[in-house]
């Protein structure tokens, strides 16, 4: 079975990677749910210049579901699972919804208190479970109140650098670990457009992330 207080460590280890990540383009991180007696999604985020940009909630998915006939998780975090053998993992999509469903929830609650954030744009940070990770089978068009989903990918350049080369160069390269002319090793946002959304994703945010079909998210 999967430990709450593991869940909770590693889902507030991802919020702290969100507000690196966030800090590494200079942009402000403000947290907003701490102490707030209210719902409020995690983070307000700010330019360079104190303008107040878009609001981000972070999600983390821990499981692709329960086995009930074993007792277990579909979950890397499920030791159990390890013994149960062959298991089939249907692709679930409703963790999704029910997440983006959770933050516009906590945008609502927000906007109504105070309609100065009533006009910023929403994002979802999501981590996914191994199993879990259905993302790319997830409608593009979704909830029009989330104008974006992010995750955030490694080595997204040194990886596409890489698979510029002959095999024979990559096969050479992998012997040798001679990569030190490759792009540097790096976290970076690749970032969904929902095509429905009400407010767009600002356009110095987007120029900064990647866009599908790079990278696989963590």
């Amino acid at each position: 079975m999967l430990n709450p207080k593991i869940l909770h460590q590693i889902a507030t280890a991802n919020e702290a990677i969100v507000e690196k990540q966030f800090n590494k383009l200079r942009y402000s991180v403000r947290r907003l749910d701490r102490n707030a007696k209210r719902p409020r999604p995690d983070f307000l985020i700010s330019n360079r210049a104190g303008r107040q940009q878009m609001l981000c909630e972070v999600k983390t998915v821990h499981s692709a579901g329960y086995l009930a006939d074993r007792n277990a998780h579909i979950s890397m975090l499920d030791k159990k699972l390890c013994d149960t053998g062959v298991f089939e993992n249907q692709i679930d999509l409703t963790r999704i919804s029910d997440n983006l469903a959770d933050a516009v929830r906590k945008r609502n609650a927000l906007a109504k208190d105070d309609p100065n954030f009533a006009d910023l744009p929403l994002l979802i940070a999501f981590f996914f479970d191994f199993f879990a990770d259905h993302l790319v089978c997830y409608p593009r068009t979704f909830d029009p109140e989330v104008s974006g989903i992010v995750t955030i990918a490694k080595d997204i350049a040194r990886t596409k650098v890489f698979g510029q080369l002959s095999i024979d160069e990559q096969e050479r390269r992998l012997r040798t670990g001679r990569m030190n002319d490759l792009p540097p090793n790096s976290k970076d946002f690749v970032l969904v457009r929902n095509k429905a959304a009400c407010r767009s994703v600002p356009t110095d945010f987007q120029d900064q992330c990647f866009t599908e079909p790079y990278g696989e998210s963590i």
